[in-house]
């Protein structure tokens, strides 16, 4: 809720004063003619009239700044609200299944060397998981208090229980879902074009990462070194 404050509050303030030691006064008219006053002389009857005519100016621009606030405070309630919050959570669960099928049941195909060679389902994915993380943090719930967090983190206690106690808070369990799901797909994208570039079967262990992540990865290295090709190294591929 904003509060504009009454005009009064600016009379007596720093600024209107030093506004009416500064201004120039306009001539006035003494006897039929114009007698200017002098910049450096100060009237201290004038004090009033410049607050007054200040006053509105600096009333119209809290105005303005209060709308303008409020009108963003609209606009955010409108998109990170926790109806999309639930759009952006199926979305990160449904959209990414395709691509897992193309890397699966048809790696070696151009289709999906041209749907997966690139960055942008991974990018949409990550993006996905950014709106949900900046809604759930608009929102006055947020994710999880920070005290439970931490407790994640406290090898005193019992992180496992604290990590049970955050899934309560629905924007908590969002957040995460999404977060698991874009790592996994980008791991699996990365078997996959190293299966590409070094000739190696990897549908079992894309399937498998898709399924529960890391050993997904590991039964990568392990099909490597079975086939003879050795664990992978850190070479960009060549074009």
């Amino acid at each position: 809720m904003y509060h504009v404050a009454p005009a009064s509050a600016f009379l007596s303030s720093p600024t209107i004063n030093a506004l009416s030691t500064s201004v120039t006064v306009a001539p006035r008219v003494r006897s039929g003619h114009y007698s200017p006053t002098p910049i450096s002389r100060r009237y201290p009857g004038d004090d009033t009239a410049i607050a007054m005519a200040v006053q509105p100016l600096i009333e119209c621009t809290l105005i303005n700044s209060a709308l303008s606030s409020s009108a963003i405070d609209i606009a955010s309630s409108a998109v990170f609200n926790a109806d999309n919050i639930k759009v952006a959570f199926n979305i990160a669960t449904f959209f990414p299944q395709l691509p897992w099928l193309f890397l699966i049941l048809l790696p070696n195909t151009d289709i999906t060397k041209k749907l997966m060679g690139g960055y942008e389902i991974i990018t949409i994915c990550c993006l996905v998981h950014f709106f949900i993380v900046v809604a759930s943090i608009s929102q006055p719930e947020g994710t999880a208090p920070i005290s439970e967090f931490a407790n994640v983190f406290d090898p005193s206690g019992d992180p496992q229980s604290a990590m049970v106690g955050m899934m309560q808070y629905t924007n908590f369990v969002s957040e995460e879902w999404s977060h698991v799901l874009t790592w996994d797909l980008f791991v699996g994208r990365w078997i996959w074009l190293d299966g590409l570039r070094r000739g190696i079967f990897t549908a079992h262990s894309v399937l498998l990462c898709n399924l529960i992540g890391p050993p997904g990865l590991l039964l990568h290295w392990l099909t490597c070194v079975l086939v003879g090709k050795g664990l992978p190294g850190n070479e960009t591929i060549k074009t």
